[in-house]
């Protein structure tokens, strides 16, 4: 991972990944982002706009119970709708 620019609000990383079907290409980034989100809301990091007021009174965080809630599926029922690699 790279740290690629220091902004206003926020730094830029560049995060280099492979995969082994290009054709996935799109399904795959969207399923890294969905992961990262994940992790950085399960270690009680909030992601935040930066075209905010103010800092929330209390963080806007999902509790991991709450992250397949309908209609999100779970990572067992996206397996099952997944394309192969």
């Amino acid at each position: 991972m790279l740290e690629r620019a220091l902004g206003d609000f926020a730094v830029t990383y560049e995060l280099n990944v492979a995969i082994d079907s290009p054709t996935h290409r799109f399904y795959r980034s969207a399923e890294l982002h969905r992961n990262i989100l994940d992790v950085f809301n399960e270690y009680g990091v909030a992601i935040m706009t930066p075209a905010y007021i103010a800092d929330p009174a209390e963080p806007k965080l999902v509790p991991q119970e709450q992250w397949y809630a309908a209609p999100a599926k779970s990572p067992e029922d996206k397996g099952k709708q997944t394309p192969s690699t």
